[in-house]
């Protein structure tokens, strides 16, 4: 849509459309639909990820990277932009060795590439507490874990900045507005949809989560995002 306002012909490529113009259903585990998108096209915006696969089994952000690539290369594509998360050398999380892999195929991909790295998306962190608020009444989670959430729509902004410009390799951090602490976030959270839980601080004993902890996934150099998480909470949740 950002590109489609600033006057450019923009074209989806996923496995639910949903109506779109100018969309092709398609599935990078597969290949299916892949050359029929990039057809005509000068530039790749891939976001896709497999983060819900198992984690032995990473189709999409791997196999499915590297055979974009190959089909880019053939279709002529000139700008291959990876969007990629900040910090994550850092983190002994498998999730994270995976998107390694890939920005490795970006870089040996012989297709001209920029990798754009941000920090946690709001919506992550949503998805993140929601899943340490399953039992009724409790939300348990590590109280020293520290994130620097931002807007995807901050991020989208900025590849579509990104695609439009000449590939330039790894690119500055694209980091949200605040580092915060997980307990912060949770009571924010908590607060903007009402609900009366308790906070319990889990120990978590993987090295992952000394690592998050100690700040590995953050960027204070690079607060390029403004919309904080309280205002990303006013939008999902107004009060009434």
């Amino acid at each position: 849509m950002l590109l489609r306002q600033s006057g450019h012909r923009a074209r989806i490529y996923s496995r639910h459309p949903r109506g779109h113009v100018d969309a092709v259903q398609g599935d990078l585990r597969t290949g299916a639909g892949i050359d029929r998108a990039l057809a005509g096209m000068d530039a790749v915006v891939h976001a896709a990820t497999g983060a819900r696969q198992s984690l032995t089994s990473r189709a999409t952000d791997i196999k499915g990277t590297k055979r974009l690539l190959d089909r880019a290369r053939t279709a002529g594509i000139e700008h291959f932009v990876y969007v990629s998360i900040v910090g994550m050398e850092g983190v002994a999380y498998p999730y994270y060795a995976t998107k390694l892999k890939a920005e490795a195929l970006v870089k040996a991909g012989h297709v001209p590439w920029s990798i754009l790295r941000a920090t946690q998306f709001h919506e992550l962190m949503e998805v993140f507490l929601s899943l340490f608020s399953r039992v009724p009444g409790i939300t348990m989670i590590p109280f020293d874990w520290q994130f620097q959430p931002v807007h995807s729509r901050e991020v989208a902004q900025r590849a579509v900045e990104v695609v439009l410009q000449k590939p330039k390799g790894v690119l500055p951090d694209f980091g949200g507005p605040e580092v915060r602490e997980f307990k912060s976030l949770a009571e924010s959270w908590l607060r903007a949809r009402r609900q009366d839980r308790r906070l319990i601080n889990l120990k978590v004993p993987f090295a992952f989560s000394r690592q998050f902890a100690a700040g590995n996934l953050l960027t204070p150099d690079h607060k390029e995002g403004k919309i904080t998480f309280e205002q990303y909470l006013e939008e999902m949740y107004p009060q009434s």
